[in-house]
């Protein structure tokens, strides 16, 4: 009596093997890739997050608004209650000023922000309503775009 496999059952067995470590390395290669993508978009939305929170505070307090005082504009400078002058503008990061301070970075070379896409539009009182500042802008990050708006309503 021999005892062992054929050489049938054993092209059936590699055969399975095969089938079995082709999709353990497919299932492995779309968790490392989709972790990947995952970290670009963490980074873009901590980054985008952090701007939105910047121009929240910006416009936080307000008492003047200095630019954009009607439609559009690539800049946005305020007086707030307290007397600080804030200015917020893109030059090859979002930068923010306070006062008569150096311009500082918002954003970091982690991201790319769009040319031109920072935009502060001025949004006239309504009836009784408050006058507004909408910021749009559009982070960058592997040719994805990320876009990015807060609508900051001034009370008085």
């Amino acid at each position: 009596m021999n005892k062992g496999f054929t050489l049938i059952e054993v092209i059936i067995y590699i055969a399975l093997f095969s089938l079995l470590m082709g999709t353990a390395f497919v299932t492995a290669f779309q968790l490392i890739d989709g972790s990947g993508k995952l970290g670009v978009k963490n980074t873009v939305q901590e980054e985008g997050n952090f701007v939105m929170r910047k121009i929240n505070w910006a416009l936080t307090g307000v008492e003047t608004i200095t630019t954009p005082a009607s439609g559009n504009s690539f800049t946005l400078v305020v007086e707030k209650y307290n007397g600080d002058d804030i200015e917020i503008k893109l030059d090859t990061k979002i930068e923010m000023k306070t006062n008569s301070g150096p311009f500082l970075p918002l954003t970091t070379d982690n991201v790319v922000v769009k040319a031109s896409s920072l935009n502060f539009q001025h949004i006239p009182a309504s009836g009784s309503g408050p006058v507004g500042i909408k910021a749009d802008f559009v982070l960058t990050l592997n040719n994805t775009d990320f876009p990015f708006t807060i609508t900051k309503y001034i009370r008085k």
